[in-house]
This record gives structure tokens, sequence and C-alpha cells, in this order.
């Protein structure tokens, strides 16, 4: 954990009386520049929702818990810096073809459709997949959270 998640965590443990250490600090995406474009989104309030592949906890190929509501998340930017924290409202499991338009929107990608959704998640969800020689498939199970910022650098 480097400092500028202990002190963000601190910062907002002290001014919101959490009694608890309970959280995990992550980037999204895959890259420094995605990390900075999505956590834009979120402080802009455009991102309020992200998905991740079931399979990935269901066989606990990267070592994470799968989301629980009330969960804490230090977002980190593309220099791993905690700029924020999220806390997970709700959690959806549901196919990649029952994704729907607000999900979509609540993504805040992009023009915010299911269309753009769908052309930048296959092929992130593709890519991970590659790595563990998995094929993708519409009938894979995605891990939808919807969160709120509740703290900000």
């Amino acid at each position: 954990m480097n400092q500028s998640v202990l002190t963000l965590w601190s910062d907002f443990k002290k001014q919101f009386s959490i009694p608890h250490d309970h959280y995990e600090a992550w980037a999204f995406g895959n890259s420094p520049a995605m990390a900075d474009e999505l956590l834009g989104l979120v402080l802009s309030r455009e991102k309020t929702g992200t998905s991740s592949l079931h399979l990935l906890y269901e066989l606990d190929l990267e070592g994470e818990k799968l989301p629980e509501v009330g969960n804490y998340s230090v977002l980190l930017d593309g220099n791993d810096q905690a700029q924020a924290i999220i806390c997970t409202k709700v959690v959806d499991i549901l196919p990649y073809a029952q994704i729907s338009e607000v999900h979509g929107y609540l993504e805040g990608e992009g023009d915010r459709t299911l269309k753009y959704w769908r052309s930048v998640h296959q092929p992130f969800f593709e890519q991970e997949l590659e790595e563990y020689e998995l094929p993708f498939s519409e009938d894979m199970l995605i891990v939808y959270e919807l969160f709120e910022v509740v703290f900000e650098k």
C-alpha cells in the first residue's frame, strides 16, 4: 500500500468516523492512460458503474473477492496515487448478453450507449481471458457494480 492510499483512507476515516480499515486500492483499466481517463469520468460523476468478468472471481484467477454492497475502494490514478474513495451501492451478476442500455449509460464512457459499451468491453474482456487461455462468450457472467464517490483528495 503506498503512502497516498494510507493518507487518503486515514483522512476519510477520521472525517466520517469509520471504525475499520476494510478497503481495496485499485485503478480502472489496464494502462495508466486508461486509469486516468476513467478516473476523470468518476470524478466528474459521469461514471457511476463498472463491470468485470465473474469468471475471474469464480476461478480466483486474480486473487480478488467478489464485490459486495458497502465495500470501499480507494481509486488510483495512472501514477498509482490515491485520488478518491468510492462505496459500492449495488452489485448485479448477469450474462454479458443481458447488459442493458442503463448499464452502458452508467459506465459513463464514450457516448454512454450500450453499443459503445460492448465495443470497448468485449475486446477488454477477451484480452483478460486470453491471458488465461479462456474463450469469451456472450453467456459469460458479468459483475456490474454501481458505486458512489464518497471522498475525494
